[in-house]
């Protein structure tokens, strides 16, 4: 092999490696664009359901989210409970 075709070898393949590496941060782009949608998406969810449930949290909603409900009102006071007990704690 003699110098000519090495170098034309090594210019080929830093023109692979830089298509690539500008090919690998295309696609990590797309995904980071992709992953601000769906944080999008999920804030809009519970945004929506927050507001459905204080909408109707004293009754008249659709019973098949009795158990969200009821999920949502347990953990409100088990919170309550654990913060009165933080309090407690830093106290003494």
């Amino acid at each position: 092999m003699n110098f000519n075709d090495l170098t034309e070898k090594l210019t080929d393949l830093t023109g692979k490696l830089i298509s690539k590496g500008k090919n690998t941060a295309d696609i990590l782009s797309i995904k980071g664009e992709i992953s601000t949608c769906d944080n999008v998406i999920n804030r809009s969810y519970a945004a929506l359901g927050r507001k459905y449930y204080e909408m109707y949290m004293e009754g008249g909603y659709d019973e098949a989210f009795a158990k969200q409900f009821n999920d949502i009102r347990n953990a409100k006071k088990a919170k309550k409970e654990l913060e009165e007990k933080l309090e407690d704690a830093r106290a003494n």
